[in-house]
């Protein structure tokens, strides 16, 4: 699964975009999402990706590999130590007891240039007028960033 979010400081909102494929690289699962307040970068992708895991884990996929371009969040949830005296540290515990309801659940870094599909869905979020998912088909505006995504070597 490709996360991302995108910030919009000024409404004080920000645009997350989930993106699940299977072993083959199909996408299976497509959201985009909004989320409000005033966030750090941190803070906004930490709460996007324990969003992701929740709809993961409502599909009930039991088999997640999440992917992001958010290389302090991936410390931080890989890593012993975890500093519970600001509200990062809260969601990324939140993210860890998620991450433990999966068969398997790793969280791994990539680069930008292999998160635009999620990217994308980031950014559509913030002008759009609800959250929206896609099951089983993939939405046309992403279709051609799907392939360019997977032909990024992992």
């Amino acid at each position: 699964m490709w996360i991302y979010r995108a910030i919009c400081a000024q409404r004080e909102l920000y645009g997350l975009g989930a993106v699940g494929c299977d072993s083959s690289g199909e996408v299976i699962p497509a959201m985009m999402s909004k989320g409000y307040g005033r966030t750090s970068a941190e803070e906004s992708e930490a709460c996007s990706l324990r969003k992701a895991l929740r709809w993961a884990r409502d599909l009930m996929i039991d088999t997640v590999v999440v992917e992001t371009d958010c290389a302090s969040i991936v410390t931080a949830i890989n890593g012993d130590t975890l500093s519970l005296n600001s509200n990062l540290g809260f969601i990324i515990l939140d993210c860890k007891h998620l991450m433990a309801s999966f068969t398997i659940c790793r969280l791994q870094h990539v680069g930008r240039s292999g998160n635009s599909v999620a990217h994308e869905l980031a950014r559509r979020a913030l002008q759009a007028e609800g959250d929206f998912a896609w099951v089983g088909r993939t939405p046309d505006f992403i279709a051609h960033l799907v392939t360019r995504d997977r032909a990024v070597d992992r």
